[in-house]
């Protein structure tokens, strides 16, 4: 019969063993599992079959695991028992702990992580053949490890993780260019975005009574730079369809100029708010249309959306030559203050300030200011939170469009190098002179000019638009008649020009 002490150690070398062929099988990624097969390597065929039905290995490995590591724990107890008496049973549950912890967990994953396609290679076969031998068994513990494995083993997971490391490794050696990753990163994001975070609001939607005539907006036509404008009923609410302005030229071309602007709208799509920008893009495509009509829970209008919008959402800003120049939301005047578009997304500014305004009920700065004081804010106006005063600079009777946010506590703008000169300068040290081609900084910059400066990138790639060939944006300001309202520059790009 065996020693105590020599059944201890083949309990501990199991555990480890158990735990190594769990992290090689299973760490392995699905290009890499594919290329072994694919060059034939001996065991690839039997790993795939492995990695084909992940539960039931998995369930094996862990069952195997937990056993040895119940036997290390049995077993070391017995032997300290032997050794000390009652005070063993403490001194061999530490020794079992220890052991399990440092042989059993730490010590795989030192060397799966260096020699894990080996082993996988070489345990293959043979898990392959216990798997299927004892497959009546572990139908019950499979079923057991689905639900773990379901959370934390998926194909579409660990595809997306895979693919994620794949291009900041092909980044980190220069083969994919910067722009390309962030495209992979945003397409990785377009599913988490909604059709509300990217619309133009119902304010600033720009649409005509679909009783109007042709010639009642036939002078209207050469001077109005959108392809498609939204028709309504009685109000904005009610939306009837959406008017191609290629459709109203062909009708004044065949003499139509009494028909009404109904007659020619074509049905719009409608969308929840709530919809992912992945299925909004494939109604896009499945429809062949370019703009979806945004509603809220009540089946009112919320907003509007286009192509363009969830495109620019994967490859940043499209401008045309009929773009009029944006301002930026938030205009960066020094790092204790910021000049901000009343729209201006709430997550920019808490990242800027490191605050924590409510971004969850709000996606704005005016919605914010609305939803604190119940009122629209005054010019001038001025609000305290979290550390930081909002001054209102601009405003109309129904929105906040231009504020100042400064910090109250100001943070230090010189670095430590003209803190430095300033101290000597005050114990009258001489100090240097700056060099003749430095350049004073401007006074203001864009946020995103900021950060380029800080990274050390240049800033000029990120405002170079880029360009759709004969496709033309729509900016939708506020209805000019029926329910009108006073519009301002919007921050959106609502539509294509076809």
């Amino acid at each position: 019969m065996l020693p105590l002490s020599l059944l201890l150690l083949i309990a501990f070398a199991l555990s480890a063993f158990f735990t190594t062929a769990e992290l090689a099988v299973f760490s392995l990624g699905d290009s890499r599992l594919r290329t072994l097969v694919d060059e034939g390597f001996r065991g690839g065929a039997a790993l795939a079959r492995v990695r084909q039905r992940p539960r039931r290995a998995l369930a094996l490995l862990r069952l195997g695991d937990a056993l040895a590591d119940a036997s290390c724990a049995l077993l070391a107890g017995v032997l300290g028992h032997q050794l000390w008496g009652v005070a063993g049973l403490i001194v061999g549950a530490l020794v079992a702990a220890l052991g399990v912890a440092a042989i059993g967990e730490l010590l795989p994953m030192s060397i799966a992580a260096r020699h894990g396609v080996r082993i996988a290679l070489v345990l293959a076969p043979g898990l392959d053949v216990l798997c299927n031998a004892l497959a009546p068994a572990l139908a019950v513990l499979e079923r057991l490890a689905g639900g773990q494995v379901g959370r934390n083993g998926s194909a579409v997971s660990e595809a997306e993780t895979e693919l994620r490391q794949l291009t900041d490794l092909g980044h980190t050696e220069g083969v994919i260019e910067e722009q390309e990753r962030q495209l992979v990163e945003r397409a990785f994001h377009l599913d988490e975005t909604k059709a509300w975070d990217i619309m133009t609001p119902r304010v600033d939607i720009f649409a005509w009574p679909d009783s109007l005539t042709l010639a009642e907006i036939a002078p209207q036509l050469g001077s109005v730079p959108y392809s498609r404008i939204p028709v309504y009923g009685e109000s904005v609410d009610d939306i009837t369809g959406v008017l191609y302005l290629r459709d109203a030229y062909q009708a004044l071309i065949s003499g139509q100029r009494d028909v009404q602007l109904r007659s020619l709208a074509r049905e719009p799509l409608v969308v929840p708010g709530s919809v992912p920008l992945t299925k909004l893009l494939r109604d896009f495509q499945t429809r062949r249309i370019h703009l979806a009509i945004v509603v809220d829970e009540y089946g009112g209008t919320d907003g509007l959306v286009t192509l363009e919008d969830v495109l620019e959402e994967l490859v940043g800003d499209i401008a045309d030559e009929m773009d009029v120049a944006e301002e930026e939301p938030l205009t960066r005047v020094s790092r204790n203050e910021v000049i901000a578009a009343g729209d201006a997304d709430l997550r920019e500014i808490n990242h800027f300030f490191n605050t924590s305004f409510p971004q969850l009920e709000h996606r704005s700065l005016n919605g914010y200011l609305l939803e604190e004081l119940g009122r629209v804010p005054a010019v001038g106006e001025r609000l305290e939170r979290d550390g930081i005063e909002i001054e209102v600079l601009e405003a109309t009777e129904t929105q906040v469009l231009r504020a100042r946010l400064r910090r109250l506590t100001p943070l230090a703008d010189a670095t430590g190098e003209d803190e430095a000169a300033v101290e000597r300068a005050a114990e009258g040290e001489p100090t240097a002179a700056a060099p003749p081609d430095r350049a004073p900084e401007p006074a203001a910059r864009t946020v995103a000019e900021h950060a380029a400066a800080e990274a050390g990138e240049p800033a000029a790639a990120s405002n170079e638009p880029v360009t759709a060939p004969n496709e033309r944006v729509v900016r939708v300001p506020a209805a000019p008649s029926g329910n009108a309202t006073a519009s301002r520059p919007s921050l959106q790009t609502p539509s294509y020009q076809s």
